[in-house]
């Protein structure tokens, strides 16, 4: 599942990103960046060499996509067109994300 090649700081400099209002550690692309990623898979926007695991939430009608890496994660929302809403998590925020969505990798809390 984690890569060493692709870590937060990484992905954070590929994109143009802004913390979202509140969510310490949560990111969101910046207008500009969404226009043209937001056609773009998960999986495509890590190269592939992340391992990206669905999850379905009573919380959110979005399906949800988690690539998780050593230092956080990609955490996108599939919308029902198709599109995808992509957010950059450190390890805290990605955490705090998925413990409120009730979503957990092999069935287990993130601490």
């Amino acid at each position: 599942m984690e890569n060493e090649d692709l870590c937060f700081m990484k992905l954070f400099t590929l994109y143009s990103w802004k913390e979202i209002k509140n969510c310490p550690g949560r990111y969101l692309l910046t207008k500009q960046d969404n226009e043209h990623l937001r056609l773009i898979s998960p999986s495509e926007i890590l190269n592939n060499k992340i391992s990206i695991q669905i999850f379905d939430s009573e919380i959110c009608r979005d399906r949800i996509h988690i690539g998780k890496f050593i230092d956080g994660g990609l955490l996108s929302y599939e919308k029902s067109d198709g599109t995808f809403v992509h957010t950059l998590n450190n390890i805290s925020g990605l955490t705090r994300k998925m413990n409120h969505l009730n979503v957990h990798f092999d069935n287990q809390i993130l601490n």
